[in-house]
C-alpha cells in the first residue's frame, strides 16, 4: 500500500525530531508535539511484519523511545533517562499509513527512579499500553 499525499501529512502541532540516536534514525521519522507529551510516527512498509501490521518490536521501540524523549524534556535540568524496566501490553493492530501517537504520562519522579506510563493510539483507538521505570544518566551524554 503506497502512502498518498493526504495520508502523509503531519498533524498541526507536531515538529520533526532532528536529534535522534543512530538506532532511532534507522526506524523512521519521529515527531514531537510542540506542547503536549506526545511522540508520533506515520507507519511505513518497513515497520510491518509478515501479516502486514506493525511489528511488535517496533511498537515497543516507539513506546520506549517516547518515554526517553518526553522525560528528557520533562526533567529539570534536562537529562537522559535510561530504561530500567519496560512492560508492554499489545492491544490492537497498526497498519501502514496510520498516524501512531505515543501519549506519555510521568506518574512519579523520585530520588533515583521515575515511573511513567504510555498509551499508543491511532486516533482514539488504543493499540498498546506500556509502563516503565527509568533512571537518569549521571555521566556525559552518551549520544547527541
Amino acid at each position: 500500500m503506497a502512502l498518498d499525499k493526504e495520508a502523509a501529512t503531519i498533524p498541526e502541532g507536531f515538529t520533526a525530531l532532528e536529534s535522534l540516536s543512530g538506532f532511532l534514525r534507522n526506524c523512521g521519522d519521529f515527531f514531537l508535539h510542540d506542547e503536549r507529551p506526545i511522540v508520533a510516527v506515520r507507519l511505513q512498509s518497513h515497520h510491518l511484519n509478515y501479516v502486514h501490521i506493525a511489528h511488535g518490536g517496533f511498537l515497543a521501540t516507539v513506546a520506549d523511545s517516547a518515554f526517553g524523549i518526553v522525560l528528557r524534556r520533562h526533567l529539570q535540568p534536562p537529562s537522559v533517562a535510561l530504561t530500567v524496566n519496560l512492560n508492554v501490553d499489545y492491544i490492537g493492530p497498526v497498519r501502514e499509513g496510520e498516524w501512531l501517537e505515543a501519549h506519555v504520562e510521568v506518574l512519579k519522579t523520585g530520588g533515583t527512579f521515575i515511573n511513567a506510563s504510555c498509551l499508543l493510539k491511532v486516533g482514539e483507538r488504543l493499540v498498546l499500553r506500556a509502563n516503565g521505570v527509568f533512571t537518569t544518566w549521571k555521566g556525559k551524554t552518551p549520544c547527541t
